[in-house]
């Protein structure tokens, strides 16, 4: 199969620190945590390590070790992290010539700081990776893949994920998308203009729960109801939803399958028809960047290749296990043949 990638291109400094040289903070009354650093205190790190990353890359690289075919879309500057990015996707056989160039802009980068319970606190500048626009994807057309995913969008680069759908439908592909959390608060029209076009849609629990206002805007008579014992929710502001409904409404915009990942109570795709359940892999956790797009990226592919949901879900489960046992987002992803071993 052939795929296409959009999203961004990023350079990510790795800084993991034991537990006992940085102090951990956790509120009670919510799920935040924080990581504490002494000013000007030099605290010793047990590695640091330069890895490529984004989005579209994470994806990118995926894909093609399930034996895909795949040219990113991508935007970066014309510097020297450029150049570590164009070899790292030169490595894993990814098509380079759907890359952009912004000469105003420098290539984005992010440095990470891994300690605790591994998942990493991040400083992000996205640079070239917010500047998108319509000329850009003109470049491109027209497209022929059998997987056209979107990753998340960042700044103005977001006003163009409509834009991506329509191309995905003119082309005839399976397109999947996980809008980030910025996207969906800031862009939510945007983000359910391009759902019609979507074959798959990927969203965690928060992001679901941003998403009801704007269905509820949507359609004015759409009752929530109230979910029965045992169901699975959504913590909206305005109360528990029920999963399976949330799931059924956002249907009913155009995703044929819509995905929510749950945190520790796993991941729940409906199909038009049934709610799957998939739990959690157990692994020994080394850092979690990139398991989110090893999770949808699998996924897609799976469901294109004629897999069922359950089974589709349970591949992409194992991937996303896989890369989480190692530190960077690439690693630990997982060959066709491995996936399947692991999935039998």
């Amino acid at each position: 199969m052939k795929a296409i990638t959009f999203g961004s291109a990023m350079v990510d400094i790795i800084t993991v620190i034991s537990s006992e040289s940085i102090e951990q903070i956790s509120l009670s009354n919510s799920n935040q945590q924080y990581l504490l650093v002494e000013p000007g205190r030099k605290v010793e790190a047990e590695t640091i390590t330069r890895h490529i990353g984004g989005g579209a890359l994470n994806t990118g690289v995926c894909l093609t070790k399930l034996g895909c075919e795949v040219g990113p879309v991508v935007k970066m500057g014309d510097d020297v992290p450029r150049d570590y990015i164009v070899k790292h996707c030169l490595s894993h056989e990814l098509n380079i010539e759907k890359f952009l160039i912004d000469e105003a802009q420098s290539t984005g980068s992010a440095v990470m700081i891994a300690s605790h319970e591994k998942n990493a606190a991040i400083f992000t500048h996205r640079g070239a990776n917010t500047t998108l626009v319509q000329s850009d994807l003109d470049k491109i057309i027209p497209l022929k893949a059998d997987i056209i995913h979107a990753a998340p969008l960042s700044g103005a680069s977001a006003n163009m994920l409509p834009a991506i759908s329509q191309l995905a439908k003119e082309a005839g592909s399976f397109f999947s998308s996980n809008p980030g959390i910025r996207q969906i608060t800031t862009r939510a029209n945007s983000v359910l203009s391009a759902a019609k076009n979507m074959s798959l849609i990927s969203i965690n629990e928060v992001e679901a729960a941003a998403l009801v206002p704007c269905l509820s805007a949507i359609d004015s008579t759409l009752d929530w109801g109230v979910p029965s014992k045992g169901d699975p929710v959504i913590h909206s502001q305005g109360g528990e939803i029920c999963l399976k409904k949330f799931c059924k409404t956002l249907h009913t915009h155009g995703p044929k399958h819509v995905l929510i990942t749950h945190g520790a109570e796993g991941a729940y795709l409906y199909d038009g028809e049934i709610l799957h359940h998939q739990e959690v892999i157990p692994t020994k956790v080394a850092g979690t960047a990139g398991a989110g797009d090893s999770f949808v990226s699998t996924l897609a592919w799976g469901l294109k290749s004629g897999h069922s949901a359950k089974r589709a879900l349970l591949q992409a489960a194992h991937n996303a296990s896989s890369v989480v046992s190692y530190v960077n987002t690439t690693d630990g992803l997982l060959s066709a043949d491995e996936l399947m071993k692991r999935a039998s």
